[in-house]
């Protein structure tokens, strides 16, 4: 008997725990679920009449009178509604848990979001573009500009990779002149493989317009043919929302044509002098902070060691926490655009 009443508050604790656990899951299941339940409910009880619940009925105890159905409950006929004032009543009912369970699902994805687990959706609507014309002769440098366009979010990040046929055309050089951006990472160039990056950003709010010049490529000409230049998939614009959210949505390629015909060695000079001018002298341009290196990190973007090493911060239990709120962000988010689509089209 001692050892009854030492865990009688262990057991009560846990039947409170239980309960709330109870409630918590059908607020969820009401909130997502309510609206379709008072429809189907008078339904149902047309059908099935013995297998539904008069909740007035339910909750009373054996002789005593329902008010809803207008009858003395007994246990031996059910307590299912006895006619249809008492369905509605009940349809009333369930309408109103669910309107409450809406609230408590919008109150508690709110507190959510300050909290900072809550991951707003961002348009991935940034395709980057590429000239799409173009007829070239040997030896001729040619210019292809990175832009980007269709800009909703403001992004802070562009990382642009291209590959091309290096039997075809080089890359001579990449300017930064007229560039959005105030800070550069990268410029990588490998005329063996067909490769060139170019990573670069701005501030805080970040670029706000539609769209954006990154830099200019310029090409040679080599040989005659067909020469392929595209953006590949690695190619990141980042977001300015506090995650580095990869807004890139469009990666285009364009074939460009050598011909066999050659510039003259006056051409040849004239277009030295013209990309001087463009690509010399850009490092004191616009103010502009030039970081170029071999890394492979990106700004904005955190890499695998560093994610490595803040997992290892957390404990599993706070792990395990994180992880649930997440998930429950996620829930209440499906929860209220899920009622929100049904009663837009009420």
């Amino acid at each position: 008997m001692d050892n009854f009443a030492k865990l009688w508050p262990l057991l009560v604790g846990v039947r409170i725990i239980l309960y709330v656990i109870l409630s918590w899951v059908l607020v969820h299941v009401f909130a997502v679920s309510g609206v379709f339940l008072v429809i189907a409910y008078p339904i149902w009880w047309m059908f099935f009449p013995k297998l539904s619940i008069c909740f007035s009925c339910r909750f009373k105890k054996e002789g005593e009178y329902c008010q809803v159905c207008k009858h003395e409950v007994s246990r031996q006929f059910g307590s299912q509604p006895k006619n249809f004032r008492s369905v509605a009543y009940n349809a009333l009912l369930i309408l109103l848990v669910t309107i409450i369970s809406v609230l408590i699902v919008y109150f508690e994805l709110r507190a959510l979001n300050e909290a900072g687990f809550f991951e707003k959706e961002v348009d991935k609507s940034v395709s980057f573009s590429i000239p799409s014309k173009g007829q070239y002769r040997l030896e001729e440098i040619f210019p292809v500009k990175i832009d980007i366009s269709g800009v909703k979010t403001p992004i802070n990040v562009v990382q642009a990779d291209l590959s091309f046929n290096p039997d075809k055309v080089e890359v001579v050089e990449v300017s930064i002149k007229d560039s959005f951006a105030k800070v550069f990472l990268q410029k990588q160039i490998n005329n063996d493989i067909g490769y060139v990056r170019l990573t670069g950003g701005l501030p805080s709010p970040g670029l706000t317009e539609a769209q954006g010049t990154l830099g200019t490529v310029y090409f040679k000409a080599k040989s005659s043919g067909l020469a392929q230049i595209k953006f590949l998939p690695s190619s990141m614009v980042l977001a300015n929302d506090g995650n580095g959210t990869n807004v890139a949505d469009s990666f285009p390629e364009v074939s460009y044509l050598i011909t066999t015909e050659k510039l003259s060695t006056e051409e040849q000079a004239l277009q030295n002098d013209l990309l001087d001018n463009n690509v010399l002298g850009v490092v004191e341009d616009d103010e502009k902070l030039i970081f170029f290196g071999n890394g492979t990190t990106v700004l904005g973007a955190t890499d695998s060691v560093n994610r490595e090493d803040e997992i290892e911060k957390d404990s599993g239990i706070e792990l395990f926490v994180k992880s649930f709120l997440l998930l429950l962000a996620k829930i209440d988010t499906y929860i209220i655009s899920t009622v929100t689509n049904v009663f837009s089209k009420v």
